[in-house]
C-alpha cells in the first residue's frame, strides 16, 4: 500500500449529473463538476485508493506518469472529493457528532425523495390511486412502529437515552390511527385496513429499523432522526399533500389527519430528539460515528425503494388495494 492509499480515502457522492462537457458530482456540502476525462480518472482513483495495488498500477490505468499522478490526488482533495484520514478526529463529543450529521441531513433528504414518484406526481401525472396507496403504506408503517419503538427502549442502556426513547414511543405508538381516518374519508372501511397486508419494501423498512436498535441506539436514532427530518415545520409537506388534493381530487377530510399529525410531531418537538440524545453521550469512537452514519444513509436508500415499491405496486389497476392477506381458497 502507498502512502497516497494511507493518505486519503474518497468522500461520498450523492448524485452524479451528467452533461455535454462536464460531470457534476452532488457532496453533502456542494457540488463539483469534474470535466469528462477527469471524472473518469477520479473514478480510478476512488476505486484505486482502498485496495493494495501499488501506484504503478494506477498510472497504468490512468495513462498518466507517475510523477503526475500525486498532483492529481492532491487536486481531487482541494476540490473536495477525498479527505485526508489523519485529520478524521479518533473521537468526538455527541453534540460535534450531531453537527456532521446535520451537515449532511439535508443531502440525504434529497437523495430520499429524488424518487421519480414525487415529480409525478407533483406535475400531475400521477393519480388518486396512487396517492391512496401511498397513504395504505404509510399507515402499515406508522403501525408497525409498535414493532422497533419497543425494541429501541429495550436495547439502549444509557438510562437518559432509553428515558428519551420511551417518552418518544408513549407519543407516537398509536398515529396510524390518523392514517386511519385519513383511509376512512377516501371511503375504506376501518377493517379493509387494518386487515390487510404491507407491501414487502414496507415490511422491510420497518424490520431495518429493528437491526438498528438492535445494532446501537444511535444507529435506531439516526434513522428516527430522518424520518422526523421533514416535519420541522408546514413549509417541508404543504406542496405534495396541497398539491395531489388540487390535481387528483383528494378530499379535505383526507388531508386534514395527516396535517394534524404532523402538526403534532412540530408540537412534540420529535426533531429536537436525536440533540437530546447526543447530548447524553459525551464521546464517540470514530467507527462507532462511521458505523451510525452508515445506518442513516441506509435508511435513505431504503425509503427510495420503498417509494418505487409503493409506485410499481400501486400504479397497477389491476392489483389489489389495500392488499390483500394469502388466502388459501383464493390463492
Amino acid at each position: 500500500m502507498t502512502s497516497i492509499q494511507e493518505r486519503y480515502r474518497a468522500k461520498r457522492i450523492y448524485e452524479i449529473t451528467p452533461g455535454n462537457e462536464a460531470v457534476g458530482l452532488r457532496l453533502s456540502d456542494r457540488v463539483v463538476e469534474l470535466g469528462k476525462q477527469e471524472f473518469e480518472w477520479y473514478g480510478k482513483v476512488a476505486a484505486w485508493l482502498p485496495t493494495v495495488r501499488g501506484l504503478a498500477d494506477l498510472s497504468l490505468e490512468l495513462g498518466m506518469d507517475e510523477a503526475r499522478v500525486p498532483k492529481f490526488v492532491e487536486a481531487l482533495e482541494k476540490a473536495g472529493l477525498l479527505y485526508r484520514v489523519e485529520e478524521t478526529p479518533k473521537t468526538m463529543s455527541g453534540i460535534e457528532f450531531h453537527q456532521r450529521f446535520s451537515g449532511v441531513l439535508g443531502s440525504w433528504l434529497t437523495e430520499a425523495f429524488a424518487h421519480p414518484f414525487w415529480e409525478r406526481m407533483m406535475s400531475g401525472k400521477g393519480s388518486a390511486r396512487l396517492f391512496t396507496g401511498w397513504l395504505i403504506e404509510l399507515y402499515h408503517y406508522t403501525r408497525n412502529a409498535n414493532r422497533h419503538m419497543p425494541l429501541s427502549c429495550a436495547y439502549g442502556h444509557e438510562k437518559p437515552i432509553k428515558q428519551l426513547r420511551a417518552k418518544h414511543y408513549a407519543e407516537e405508538w398509536n398515529h396510524y390511527h390518523y392514517f386511519m381516518k385519513s383511509l376512512k374519508a377516501l371511503s375504506f372501511t376501518e377493517a379493509q385496513i387494518a386487515d390487510s397486508v404491507p407491501l414487502p419494501m414496507t415490511l422491510a423498512l420497518s424490520n431495518f429499523m429493528r437491526q438498528a436498535a438492535r445494532e446501537d441506539i444511535l444507529c435506531y436514532s439516526v434513522c428516527s432522526a430522518v424520518l422526523e427530518g421533514t416535519t420541522t415545520d408546514r413549509k417541508t409537506y404543504n406542496p405534495y399533500y396541497e398539491k395531489s388534493a388540487e390535481l387528483y381530487g383528494i378530499p379535505k377530510a383526507a388531508v386534514a389527519p395527516i396535517y394534524a399529525h404532523l402538526d403534532l410531531d412540530v408540537q412534540y418537538q420529535h426533531s429536537d430528539l436525536f440533540h437530546e440524545i447526543l447530548e447524553k453521550v459525551p464521546s464517540l469512537s470514530a467507527e462507532r460515528a462511521s458505523r451510525v452514519l452508515d445506518y442513516g444513509h441506509q435508511l435513505v436508500e431504503h425509503i427510495w425503494l420503498w417509494t418505487d415499491n409503493i409506485e410499481k405496486y400501486y400504479q397497477v389497476a389491476s392489483n389489489p388495494m389495500p392488499r390483500l392477506p394469502f388466502d388459501t381458497l383464493l390463492d
